[in-house]
């Protein structure tokens, strides 16, 4: 398996998807929101889906949300100046990380 590389040193699962997606929310992360959209497209290519259980199922849909919202978020306004985007500077909104981490902890 190919995965991405990353400075995030944490094991892929489910459980560190939520604490760091908590780092994220309370602004403690010392990795870029790019690095996490890496780590949590990592996450999903390591797991089946269909093996999973209801809640397992609920991460691993987040994960891909946000691994797939990094894709669009970062394409749609920036097009045209992507070459020259510090991309581990780029953020994504604050709202959704938080909405991510509610659904995580429901």
């Amino acid at each position: 398996m190919n995965l991405n590389e990353t400075i995030i040193d944490a094991s892929y699962t489910f459980a560190n998807l939520k604490k760091l997606l908590g780092i994220v929310c309370n602004n403690e992360n010392e990795f870029s929101h790019y690095d996490l959209a890496k780590w949590c497209d990592n996450l999903t290519m390591i797991f089946e889906e269909k093996d999973l259980n209801e809640n397992d199922l609920t991460c691993f849909t987040i994960a891909r949300d946000i691994e797939c919202q990094w894709d669009l978020y970062i394409l749609e306004p920036n097009f045209k100046k992507i070459k020259s985007l510090d991309i581990n500077q780029v953020k994504l909104p604050q709202e959704w990380c938080l909405e991510w981490f509610n659904q995580l902890n429901n």
